[in-house]
């Protein structure tokens, strides 16, 4: 299920919202990451982000860096078939394209309370200061890939399969009307 209510919980200190549907394109580079990188971030208009990180790139789209040679690219549908194009030409045979769009949904988690949110039964540490604007990190829940992507330092989206992302929106709603966030 594919989430699609939004809400606003915690007096406006999280707010979690089913973001509109985009593109979703991954790439591996195989060969000398190096050239092959230049190549992809010149046909992309701007560099990539570095292992773990995440950053915007020109006509609305976002690099996230999930793996030592995998990127995801997310923007708007409409451009999707434009820029997979430009990335087999820039791969050429150092590397492969796929386009996900469609398995995959996104959530928005945005306020200054969306760390304190995340640490409920989060594997990793939401509150660390090296998880800031720019970063990624991928966890399990109930068995299924999650990506968290902090776009600025009050907010993060969660990358993840459209079968969970109705049950997460749930569950994060219900886990924020239980917080006890403190008065900012």
């Amino acid at each position: 299920m594919t989430p699609t209510a939004s809400a606003t919980v915690a007096d406006d200190r999280v707010t979690l919202t089913a973001l509109p549907p985009a593109a979703l394109i991954a790439f591996d580079i195989w060969g000398d990451i190096g050239p092959v990188s230049e190549r992809v971030a010149a046909a992309l208009g701007g560099k990539l982000p570095p292992l773990a990180g995440s950053g915007d790139l020109p006509g609305a789209w976002r690099a996230i860096r999930v793996e030592p040679t995998v990127w995801w690219l997310t923007g708007p549908l409409d451009m999707a078939e434009a820029v997979v194009a430009a990335l087999e030409t820039a791969l050429e045979e150092d590397g492969g394209v796929t386009e996900l769009s469609g398995g995959f949904t996104r959530i928005g988690v945005k306020g200054p309370s969306w760390r304190e949110l995340l640490m409920i039964g989060g594997i990793f540490d939401a509150e660390s200061a090296a998880f800031g604007a720019g970063s990624t990190a991928g966890t399990l829940l109930h068995h299924v890939g999650v990506r968290y992507d902090v776009v600025r330092d009050d907010e993060v989206h969660i990358h993840l399969g459209p079968s969970y992302g109705g049950d997460l929106l749930h569950h994060l709603s219900a886990a924020a009307s239980r917080l006890d966030l403190p008065e900012r």
